[in-house]
């Protein structure tokens, strides 16, 4: 940075979270653009392909602490992405039991859609806000192993459902538990690894939640079948259950067991600390938190305006669809169990790990190539090229065509948490990290959990007469998908300035 650029000193009636004005003049700064024209490009003359050992030194030179070594972040970063692929797959099996759980408790297609999406958001949001602040001040690990051992009851609990209000209930245990999941996991890989590694690092971490859905797709759906076969199963200490409900408890019993590995990773040091945070207690910390989170996106409005309503949109798609893709393909095609989870995991695993793989490493490039707004510009452009793919394949009678484009589809926004998450945390305080996360997931994050599975079942109940779940699916990515891009797009100059601002404001404090 040029030194016409650099921060003044805080005022002491400044607050922490104001120390840049977003908005500040960039052009003289080598190497970055100024963030107000979509068509812009670093200069030409600048050095831009900074190596990643000219980013360790740049990195020395604004004072922040050495990383761990790479063994130790990536080893955290695969158990953490194993911990989300359970997760996943503990939320997603009930999607295979559409059919069963509808026939014995007598419910609706929107009730299911409750059960889906509302019945675990709602929870899965109010219990965010409170993970996010403990994983601001306390252990991040010792959060990690309660929120496995929650969920992993809760799943077990959904067994034991005998009508629509038991398995609602079950499922908000399920939200509750993974609610403490992303905020302590992403802050802590945010530790763990540079700006430049820190999207594929994340990358990595959310290829969990794909081979998660495509694990409960392809061998959940063999177990289903599997179990199916009989209508009663006797299991151990339990007694009889309906077949539907032995899944639940093969599933969701082995995390007790797994939630242990995460005493087997560190607990990095906090970086780009800009307050130190206290061990007060819960009720003063969620209070504090949130006050001076809402006070650091009043500081960056236009960012935080753009990557909420953005990266929201693109939720209600991938989430939307995700809940009725097998509902579809028996419905459309009559597949069996078994023959639709090995499509879909098949379709969502090979899809899901390309995706996320090409964006962490593309990703990666730009931002060495002084592309500060490089999750936005990146995802906005997957958005649109994802467009027309999901539209055909809602509305294709051809089972393979629909797994061919559906897996293209996946491909392009399943890096979905990792650049929200990663853009997240790289313009937000370290001590604010947990709850930035958390607040998301509890605003934004409610309504496209929400909205997105129950949409879908409205556009094919009222609008096409029912019973047409390919058109609901095709309506929703027609008219969401094209929004959420032009929301990214026309944002990645405010990201461009809180970048640069986060990135001042730590030259400034050190």
């Amino acid at each position: 940075m040029s030194d016409n650029n650099k921060t003044q000193d805080v005022d002491d009636n400044t607050s922490a979270y104001d120390v840049i004005d977003p908005a500040i003049n960039l052009g003289d700064n080598p190497g970055d653009h100024s963030g107000n024209s979509l068509s812009d490009t670093p200069s030409q003359n600048s050095n831009n392909n900074f190596s990643d050992d000219a980013a360790a030194k740049q990195r020395e030179s604004i004072g922040t602490n050495p990383y761990p070594s790479g063994w130790i972040g990536w080893y955290s970063t695969v158990l953490l992405a194993l911990l989300y692929w359970l997760s996943l797959l503990d939320r997603s099996i009930i999607s295979l039991l559409v059919d069963p759980i509808k026939k014995d408790l007598g419910i609706s297609d929107v009730q299911f859609g409750m059960l889906h999406g509302m019945a675990f958001a709602v929870t899965f949001s109010l219990f965010g806000l409170l993970a996010g602040t403990i994983a601001d001040r306390f252990n991040r690990r010792w959060v990690v192993f309660t929120s496995v051992t929650i969920w992993s009851l809760a799943t077990a609990a959904c067994g034991v459902a005998h009508n629509f209000w038991q398995l609602l209930l079950a499922r908000v245990g399920v939200g509750a538990g993974e609610a403490g999941l992303n905020p302590s996991a992403t802050s802590m890989i945010s530790d763990l690894f540079p700006p430049e590694k820190l999207t594929l690092a994340l990358a990595i971490y959310a290829l969990g939640a794909s081979v998660g859905v495509g694990t409960a797709f392809l061998f959940g759906g063999v177990l289903v079948e599997k179990v199916a076969a009989t209508a009663v199963v006797v299991l151990p200490l339990i007694g009889e259950v309906k077949s539907w409900q032995a899944v639940f408890f093969i599933i969701g019993l082995p995390g007790l067991f797994i939630s242990l590995l995460s005493f087997t990773m560190p607990e990095p040091s906090r970086k780009g600390v800009q307050r130190r945070q206290t061990q007060s207690s819960v009720v003063s910390g969620l209070f504090s938190s949130y006050r001076d989170l809402l006070h650091f996106i009043g500081s960056r409005k236009q960012f935080f305006m753009h990557h909420y309503l953005g990266f929201g949109l693109a939720s209600v798609c991938f989430v939307g669809g995700s809940a009725w893709y097998p509902a579809h393909m028996a419905r459309a095609f009559h597949w069996p169990p078994s023959q639709i989870g090995l499509g879909l995991g098949v379709a969502l695993v090979v899809g899901g790990i390309l995706g996320k793989l090409l964006c962490g490493f593309a990703i990666g490039v730009l931002y060495r190539r002084g592309y500060k707004d490089a999750q936005f510009r990146w995802y906005g452009g997957c958005l649109l090229a994802a467009l027309p793919m999901g539209v055909v394949a809602g509305i294709t009678p051809n089972p393979w065509l629909f797994l061919v484009l559906l897996g293209l589809f996946v491909m392009l926004l399943a890096p979905l948490n990792a650049v929200y998450i990663a853009s997240l945390n790289l313009v937000t305080p370290n001590e604010l990290r947990g709850a930035g996360v958390a607040f998301f997931g509890s605003t934004v994050g409610l309504l496209s959990l929400s909205l997105g599975p129950i949409l879908v079942a409205v556009f094919s109940d009222w609008l096409f007469g029912g019973d047409a779940i390919g058109l609901g699916l095709a309506l929703l990515f027609g008219l969401v998908c094209p929004v959420a891009a032009v929301a990214l797009l026309t944002g990645s100059g405010a990201m461009h300035n809180a970048v640069v601002a986060a990135e001042q404001w730590t030259r400034a404090k050190n």
